[in-house]
């Protein structure tokens, strides 16, 4: 097989299914939740399987989403109590590393709690 027609390797630190949403819209940030029931708003306000108890996983540095090799075990372990797993992007995620401030990262986290409290169902937070 050729270099071009090579396939690529599956995901190493695994595969996640769930809500991917937008939490602010200036600038437009988004989040994913993996429920422990599944997907749990399916595009409307219909809470549907979604836990009220939300683990926060914010990668370091210039990461993204999965951004650990642990992030599935963390899943499992979430799920397995009952709780979702949210993965947010915030403006310092990925390439923005290095260009924004710790007060701009603390009200983008106060952005995406707000917003899982008015519309994801949440009521405690990790």
């Amino acid at each position: 097989m050729s270099p071009t027609n090579t396939i690529p390797p599956l995901s190493p630190y695994g595969i996640f299914s769930g809500d991917l949403f937008q939490y602010k819209t200036a600038p437009s940030l988004v989040a994913f939740e993996s429920s422990p029931g599944g997907s749990g708003g399916n595009g409307s306000n219909n809470y549907g399987d979604l836990s009220p108890h939300k683990c926060i996983l914010i990668g370091g540095l210039s990461d993204g989403l999965i951004p650990t090799p642990y992030a599935k075990d963390l899943e499992r372990a979430c799920h397995s109590i009952g709780w979702s797993l949210v993965q947010p992007l915030m403006s310092s995620s990925g390439l923005g590393f290095g260009h924004g401030s710790l007060n701009r990262d603390t009200q983008e986290l106060s952005s995406l709690l707000r917003y899982l409290i008015h519309h994801r169902k949440a009521e405690t937070f990790a």
